[in-house]
C-alpha cells in the first residue's frame, strides 16, 4: 500500500507481478494500478484455474479480461476447510495456550 501511495504521488503506474486475491482489493483501491497481472496456472495453459487451486471454494477469477471482486466481508473469499490437514502435528496443548 505504501509503495502504491508513494508511486500515485508522482503519477506512476504499479501493476502487482502474480497477482491474486489479495492484491486485487489494493488494484481496485488505487487509481495507479490500472490492471493486473493473472498467472495462468493450467498445465498446458489452455483454461484458467484458480492461483491456489481448491484452497478456496469462491476465488474469483478473469472474465472477458476483468475481476469482479466479491462483496463480503475480508477478502472475499471462503476457505475449503475439506482436506485441510496440519503439515507438523501441533499438541493439544499448545492450542489450549
Amino acid at each position: 500500500r505504501r509503495v502504491v501511495a508513494l508511486a500515485s504521488a508522482w503519477d506512476v503506474l504499479v501493476i502487482p507481478h502474480g497477482s491474486s486475491v489479495y492484491s486485487y482489493h489494493l488494484q481496485y483501491a488505487f487509481r495507479n494500478c490500472p490492471m493486473a497481472e493473472f498467472l495462468n496456472l493450467s498445465p498446458k495453459s489452455d483454461k484458467i484455474i484458480p492461483y491456489f487451486g481448491s484452497v478456496f471454494t469462491d476465488e474469483p477469477l478473469p472474465k472477458d479480461g476483468f475481476i469482479d471482486l466479491p462483496d463480503r466481508p475480508g477478502f472475499g473469499v471462503t476457505l475449503n476447510r475439506q482436506g485441510l490437514k496440519r503439515v507438523h502435528a501441533r499438541p493439544v496443548a499448545a492450542s489450549e495456550a
